[in-house]
């Protein structure tokens, strides 16, 4: 049976609750985006959670000026500008780049040679704005905590020279054998602080410890101490990007590194062979790292690899930023029907090859499939590197498309619906928006605003309007996350009666939101699947269809 409360009303009569009757269905997304793009900033390669386009600059950087489409711009964030400006909220970015990226660096050097490099957290030339500077520290150094082996012949490696007196400084002993810690104060050699037990003492000219013979420490035991070292000796590393700033105090190379790996947001830092102990002069002024590249050159093969990605995530559109028909559909074709696969059931935008008739239309003679969506022409958006309107091809089309399906209710069409876009790179006429629809293109046009025509899949069957594929989809993954609370509980006719009652809901629902005009529904199980701990569930779903033309017969007398 499965899990129960009795609660005793009144003597006599007793109500039960069973855990079966409480399930409902929830949490079904319906609105998420996926998009694949190069950028100038961020993570590499990995799936980045958006819910608004600051985030998204915030993120992956500014996108570079607009040219023509031919000189390797930036795809990524002018695509997400569409997205979130046409309604979208949550959207799962991929950042994808060519081999060639590189993070942008700058060395620090003393005397000798250099003593350490610093590199951008990821790769891209946003680095080429963050600024280093070696300062002359601002206070004394702290330490933090460095430890070591006791080795056999009990040699206790000497700390820093010139360390500073502190109530802060301690020294700790892990015994090996007990792993018993012992907190000694650590206090500089002079005046009246002399050897005791419970002390350890320092000598500032040189580092070298002197212990109580109670407290000194034995082979294998680990010796762990935090102090301060006199300013004077110490450096301030300045790293700034725009309205960050974050100042590391460190001695030597061995700090800078551990301070700025553990806390910088903007570096990392690695260390030169042999210079673990060796301090980055002084510098007159900030430098630029440099050498950042983006890997804007990412071909097909890169943003196939990085659509990759999303495969496991809970996205409904797919878009890849910029990129044509030609370059992207099977891509796209591939990654839909590897989610319908997995259960995972989405839809793809992409963009015509060009703005003309012909050549959108080419595009959707070569594709039939209720899973794609092919948008011309292009779109003219703000650029905002450039300060300007610029003329964008229809694969950005495409991404304002994703984001104004992604606000939409499941049993919403696109279909007449308005791009917040500021115009478009070519105006079909009558004739041509009608060989456009016939050839399963999804055409954009001027009518008070600029518009979807027809909310249309490449599809020529029944899973041609786009809302009746999203009705579908999201009637399925209701009986998926539905059912899931029911795993492991028994198989029989109580329970079943449960899960159907719990799947009825969720349909009704979806019939009084006008998503379905009805359906059938029936959970099962023969004597065999009982046993195999099988229950088929079987709809039958009649999706709602939106008015994509309005017919006007008129008697005049």
């Amino acid at each position: 049976m499965g899990e129960a409360i009795t609660e005793m009303i009144i003597p006599g009569t007793y109500i039960e609750v069973r855990a079966e009757g409480l399930i409902g269905v929830s949490g079904i997304a319906t609105g998420n985006v996926g998009v694949v793009g190069t950028a100038a900033k961020g993570p590499l390669d990995q799936a980045v959670i958006l819910s608004s386009f600051s985030e998204a600059r915030e993120t992956f950087g500014e996108p570079d000026g607009w040219v023509d489409g031919t000189k390797d711009e930036l795809t990524l964030v002018r695509a997400l500008q569409q997205v979130f400006d046409n309604g979208g909220s949550t959207v799962y970015a991929v950042r994808c780049a060519a081999a060639g990226a590189a993070a942008a660096s700058l060395g620090l050097a003393d005397d000798t040679g250099k003593v350490l490099t610093l590199a951008a957290r990821s790769k891209g030339t946003w680095g080429h704005d963050i600024r280093v500077q070696v300062k002359s520290a601002s206070a004394d150094a702290f330490v933090e905590e460095r430890k070591q082996t006791i080795p056999a012949e009990l040699s206790v490696q000497p700390l820093h020279a010139h360390v500073a007196d502190s109530p802060r400084n301690v020294l700790r002993v892990t015994a090996a054998d007990t792993r018993v810690v012992k907190r000694l104060r650590l206090l500089t050699k002079g005046g009246d602080h002399t050897v005791a037990p419970g002390r350890a003492i320092v000598d500032p000219a040189d580092g070298k410890l002197t212990f109580d013979a109670a407290d000194q420490p034995k082979s294998g035991d680990i010796v762990a101490a935090s102090y301060f070292v006199a300013q004077s000796f110490a450096r301030d590393i300045v790293v700034a990007w725009q309205s960050v700033k974050e100042v590391f105090t460190a001695i030597d190379a061995t700090d800078i590194q551990r301070d700025i790996n553990a806390r910088s947001t903007l570096v990392g830092a690695q260390i030169e062979a042999g210079a673990e102990a060796r301090t980055p002069s002084v510098m007159a002024a900030p430098l630029p790292l440099s050498g950042g590249s983006n890997g804007e050159t990412a071909t097909s093969t890169v943003y196939q690899t990085a659509l990759a990605k999303l495969d496991a995530e809970p996205v409904n559109i797919a878009v890849l930023a910029g990129q044509k028909f030609s370059d992207a559909g099977a891509a796209l074709l591939a990654h839909v029907e590897t989610g319908e696969n997995n259960g995972k059931d989405r839809i793809a935008v992409v963009g015509a090859d060009d703005a003309t008739v012909a050549g959108a239309a080419a595009n959707a003679d070569s594709v039939g499939d209720d899973r794609l969506i092919l948008v011309a022409p292009g779109i003219q958006a703000a650029d905002l590197a450039l300060n300007q309107t610029v003329s964008l091809p229809p694969a950005y089309a495409a991404a304002s498309v994703a984001g104004l399906i992604a606000s939409l209710a499941v049993q919403v069409s696109p279909t007449n619906k308005t791009l917040k876009v500021a115009g478009l790179t070519a105006y079909y006429n009558d004739g041509e928006l009608k060989k456009l629809l016939n050839s399963r293109v999804m055409p954009l046009e001027r009518k008070m605003g600029y518009r979807i025509v027809k909310g249309i899949t490449t599809d020529n069957g029944p899973f041609r309007q786009v809302s009746v594929r999203r009705i579908v989809d999201y009637a399925k993954q209701g009986p998926r996350i539905g059912s899931l609370p029911y795993i492991g509980r028994l198989n029989n006719a109580r329970v079943r009666g449960a899960l159907k009652a719990t799947l009825n809901g969720f349909l009704s629902d979806m019939v009084l939101n006008e998503a379905l005009t009805s359906f059938t529904l029936d959970v099962t199980a023969t004597r065999e699947q009982e046993i195999a701990g099988v229950a088929v569930v079987t709809m039958f779903l009649k999706p709602t269809f939106s008015i994509d033309y309005i017919k006007v017969i008129m008697n005049l007398s």
